[in-house]
């Protein structure tokens, strides 16, 4: 009995505990509590943290349960456990989910009790302590996170981790690491001596010395960077490798922890951008800049007594090839020419192509300047074979400009001036050739230069005119046509002939704003003629170029009143080759405004009879290389003969160049020419002149056209 009464108060001292236990659990801040009804499923008491974890009031809390705050698949998934646990042991444990009233998901770890049972020890009310682990949730899943973003980084990026016990001199790497570095695979540390010996000779004794420098000076950290083989691929890869030391008590380094960047393709790259930055894209060779240091660097040898020589290189006639076949083929066409050259020099020697056609060469180590002649003379060789290009044979040339150092210049700017003149030299006397500077040449190109300065105030200034020669009907004798020729009356240099400007106003691109000065004023001019007579002008390849050279032709017959049926428009092949399809379009487009039609030059191009047939020409003008053997040659005159009868079923005019003589004139009579021109009828004569030579040719007076 005595028994029976201490086991009675035991059990109220430990219902007494645990009551106080509870009441102080639900009086924490620290973790949520609940209790809950077993039998309904209910909260029936909560606590303040736990209204704050599942983002609710108390009174709206006690109206739900467990279930009706988790996510239905954790009910589905954790409430069979959980039952049966309290049930059979009176306690869960275990990670759980709450839903907020916003739908986010929270985490806590929950600590369950059963406080109460009835008669059968079926469980009554359960309380319920939570700790809210949601933010210790999401930074561990941030570290794993950061984890998986550095595993994934050491491969992409490939980079290796290591530790290298500096007494034993054994590195510890990981299979990545082992990977970036090119170590063998395994797991055994690798020792010092033999991660030197995947380094490339050239760079292993550099970086032995350099952890050795580090490790006798107490560095904090070493940097290194080389160059080691894929073992696998045997390619060639580049190696960052940054470390830093621990010291013992002794302040002598014991470890290091290091970490090595495969770097291979960023250095790659800055190798393809430096050699990008210094290199000719179309033909691989230096570039303007890589070649200026190449020439500091050989007048820095030559203030030591080395000499050399420089050639500045022009290709002859390249632009008629881009003119007539097109800039694809004169790409080909450097590139081909720039195979040649390098072929034919020493390593030490510099081919650079500073832009367009032009190339320069430094000759090092020259020991007799003779020795740049046989250079030049060796390069004009191999530049003068045609080329075959699209199936199509190609012959251009070269000149060369020579200047040498120290004799000529020790200055890069001065002496690439003066082997600059020297090419100017060579052009000037005749093309194929190599000329050495010489001073007098500084004159002649100052001379060029005031040219191109003087062309542009010329325009301005009023100092152009217009010169007409006539194309004469050859049955009557009588003037068809003026051909307008522009003359430029230089104020100190007299009247000068278009082959001494036009080239250098195609050149400065003033040749389209002159051009039209000569459309328009030859138009004024031919409007005061009488009405029978017509006016050829001269259009180049690169006035064709506009896109608004309809509309400018168009606008100067509107503006002077002259009938477009009176205006000639003259090109040559050159205008027809660059680009078809925009040329016939043109070309349509005059005919449309009622112009006519010539190609000028014939027979000096590459394939005028196509021409004939896929352009709508109305006249067809020899050249005067065909009609000045005219009275001699059989083969002139049969040429003139074919040409004038495939014309006539052409229904096309044919006009002779260059018409000198009476002998000439009667054979282009003969053979059925239509038109002729030439000194034989009149040198090209100032606008003014005109009513008296067409008095003088027609023999009647000049009578005012009424447009």
């Amino acid at each position: 009995m005595k028994q029976l009464w201490r086991r009675l108060r035991n059990w109220r001292a430990a219902r007494h505990a645990d009551a106080v236990m509870i009441e102080g659990l639900f009086a924490t801040e620290m973790a949520g509590v609940a209790e809950t009804d077993l039998r309904t499923g209910k909260f029936t008491r909560v606590n303040a943290r736990m209204c704050a974890m599942l983002g609710r009031s108390e009174a709206e809390v006690l109206t739900l349960g467990p279930a009706d705050v988790q996510p239905p698949e954790d009910v589905a998934h954790i409430m069979p456990e959980f039952v049966r646990s309290m049930t059979e042991k009176g306690r869960w444990e275990g990670e759980v989910r709450h839903v907020l009233p916003d739908g986010e998901i929270v985490w806590a770890r929950l600590n369950a009790i059963v406080v109460a049972r009835d008669a059968t020890g079926a469980p009554l009310r359960g309380v319920a302590v939570l700790l809210d682990t949601t933010e210790a949730r999401r930074a561990d899943a941030k570290v794993r996170e950061q984890a998986d973003l550095l595993r994934m980084g050491q491969a992409i990026g490939r980079i290796a981790t290591l530790r290298r016990d500096v007494a034993s001199g054994l590195i510890h790497a990981d299979a990545a690491g082992r990977k970036v570095l090119a170590l063998p695979d395994g797991d055994a540390p690798i020792r010092t001596e033999d991660w030197l010996e995947t380094i490339l000779p050239e760079d292993r004794d550099r970086v032995a010395r350099r952890l050795r420098k580090a490790f006798d000076n107490n560095e904090p950290g070493v940097s290194l960077d080389y160059r080691t083989l894929c073992p696998r691929t045997g390619r060639l890869r580049y190696i960052e490798l940054r470390a830093r030391y621990s010291f013992g008590p002794d302040g002598k380094a014991t470890t290091s922890i290091g970490v090595g960047i495969d770097v291979t393709e960023r250095r790659e790259a800055e190798q393809r951008l430096t050699h990008a930055a210094n290199h000719d894209a179309l033909t691989g060779l230096p570039n303007r800049a890589l070649f200026r240091t190449r020439l500091e660097e050989a007048l820095a040898r030559a203030r030591r007594g080395i000499r050399f020589a420089l050639l500045c290189l022009d290709l002859d006639r390249f632009k008629e090839v881009n003119d007539t076949l097109g800039h694809p083929v004169g790409d080909r066409l450097l590139v081909a020419a720039a195979a040649r050259l390098r072929a034919e020099l020493r390593e030490t020697d510099t081919l650079a192509r500073l832009g367009g056609d032009e190339f320069a060469i430094i000759q090092c180590c020259l020991l007799d300047p003779q020795e740049a002649s046989s250079l030049a003379r060796r390069v004009i060789n191999i530049l003068s074979a045609p080329f075959e290009i699209d199936g199509q044979k190609i012959v251009v040339g070269v000149s060369i400009g020579i200047a040498l150092s120290p004799e000529d210049s020790g200055e890069a700017e001065s002496l690439l001036s003066a082997a600059d003149m020297a090419l100017y030299g060579a052009k000037a006397d005749g093309r194929g050739v190599w000329r050495y500077f010489e001073p007098a040449m500084n004159r002649r190109l100052q001379e060029r230069r005031l040219l191109e300065l003087d062309m542009r105030r010329a325009l301005a200034e009023g100092q152009f005119e217009l010169f007409y020669q006539p194309i004469m009907d050859v049955e009557t004798r009588r003037v068809k046509t003026f051909e307008a020729l522009l003359r430029w009356r230089h104020p100190e240099r007299g009247l000068l002939a278009p082959d001494l400007f036009i080239p250098v106003a195609e050149e400065i691109g003033l040749i389209v704003e002159l051009g039209e000065w000569v459309l328009r004023r030859a138009c004024a001019d031919a409007t005061r003629w009488p009405p029978g007579v017509g006016l050829a002008v001269n259009f180049s390849p690169v006035q064709f170029q506009s896109r608004h050279l309809v509309a400018q032709i168009a606008g100067a017959l509107c503006d002077t009143g002259l009938s477009p049926g009176r205006l000639e428009i003259e090109i040559t092949e050159n205008v027809l080759i660059k680009d078809k399809e925009a040329t016939l379009a043109i070309l349509q487009s005059l005919k449309a405004l009622g112009v006519r039609i010539a190609m000028d030059d014939f027979g000096t191009g590459y394939s005028s009879l196509s021409y004939l047939q896929a352009f709508p020409f109305d006249k067809v003008k020899i050249d005067r290389s065909f009609t000045c053997e005219l009275d001699q040659s059989r083969k002139s005159n049969a040429i003139i003969k074919a040409v004038a009868s495939m014309c006539d079923g052409l229904d096309m005019t044919v006009v002779a160049e260059g018409v000198e003589t009476e002998g000439q004139f009667e054979a282009l009579q003969r053979e059925g020419c239509s038109e002729a021109q030439g000194f034989l009828f009149s040198r090209p004569v100032a606008a003014d002149a005109l009513p008296a030579l067409l008095c003088a040719l027609n023999g009647a007076p000049w009578t005012q056209a009424a447009e």
